[in-house]
């Protein structure tokens, strides 16, 4: 029988020096000689941490207590890449905020190490998603208050992000159109204002990102409803 999953008590101080040195070795062997720093360091915080946060998340999104959260590997997919460095230089993970695909959800994304990286959402939609997503923006019923509730995100320090961004306004909408910035977006996400180490090194970092998520869960909803194809609405 398997144990509990040890409490989270914060990323260890320094351990972010273990990436910065990674960063210059990219050497295999080391890696090897050192995983077991890695998996203390960083990869059983980073299970503890997640499955706390999973937990937490339970009151705003019943869903999430029922998917599977992720640690991504350290190891780089180099096939397509000019950089072959075999390692990444930070820790990843995800919890998926409604049952379904892992990378077909909204989800709450962490990337930690020398630069801290925190977001939520659907960072790349499939056409018939975005297609959906860009109809109720385009709607001045159901994008009007969801600009509104972005633009109250925005201003408490999240910022817009998706995968990728088209250069201009897509074809069937005005060049104008007064939520054209949205409609350029390939995906939906808001990035969280970057986590201090201080909170990384702690274990205030779940409380931070319950806090985080809290403020943000209407918009949440709404790209879900929609992705979904169901009424837009904050209901």
């Amino acid at each position: 029988m398997l144990g509990a999953m040890p409490k989270f008590t914060g990323f260890p101080t320094g351990g972010v020096d273990f990436f910065r040195v990674l960063s210059v070795k990219q050497d295999r062997e080391w890696f090897h000689q050192h995983r077991a720093d890695y998996q203390q360091l960083w990869e059983a915080p980073m299970r503890a941490f997640l499955a706390e946060v999973q937990a937490g998340l339970a009151r705003q999104f019943p869903e999430a207590k029922k998917t599977e959260p992720k640690v991504f590997r350290i190891y780089r997919d180099t096939r397509f890449s000019k950089d072959k460095s075999p390692f990444k230089t930070s820790i990843s993970g995800l919890i998926p905020l409604y049952r379904g695909g892992m990378m077909e959800r909204v989800g709450l994304y962490f990337e930690l190490g020398p630069s801290p990286f925190v977001a939520c959402g659907r960072w790349l939609m499939e056409p018939p998603v975005l297609k959906r997503f860009r109809r109720a923006v385009a709607d001045e019923r159901t994008g009007s208050p969801f600009v509104k509730a972005v633009a109250t995100a925005v201003a408490r320090g999240f910022a817009v992000e998706s995968h990728e961004q088209l250069a201009r306004v897509p074809k069937g909408w005005p060049k104008d159109h007064p939520r054209g910035e949205l409609l350029r977006q390939k995906g939906f996400a808001l990035t969280f204002p970057t986590p201090a180490f201080a909170e990384i090194e702690s274990p205030r970092l779940v409380r931070w990102s319950l806090d985080h998520v809290k403020a943000i869960a209407p918009v949440m909803k709404w790209v879900e409803r929609v992705a979904r194809g169901q009424r837009a609405s904050f209901d």
